[in-house]
């Protein structure tokens, strides 16, 4: 896309240039906070981080594991 910026007075081609800086910092900070690294180090939400505010189940290996510590009984 094109403009014709030539009629602009300095002024406004500066007050142009500086709300096109502020508006693209503003989406650049928005984007990097959407996408802000999880603790494992991949991109999106870190189920496992505290502030998340979901609650995951538990694997079949870690019932297995921990649940005779939580009273549950042993299985063969």
């Amino acid at each position: 896309m094109t403009f014709d910026l030539s009629d602009f007075s300095e002024a406004e081609l500066t007050t142009l240039i500086n709300e096109a800086t502020t508006l693209l910092h503003r989406r650049h900070n928005s984007r990097a906070h959407e996408l802000s690294k999880a603790a494992d180090g991949s991109k999106g939400q870190d189920v496992h981080d505290p502030d998340h505010g979901v609650i995951t189940a538990p694997t079949p290996r870690e019932v297995k594991e921990e649940g005779p510590a939580h009273g549950a009984p042993e299985k063969p």
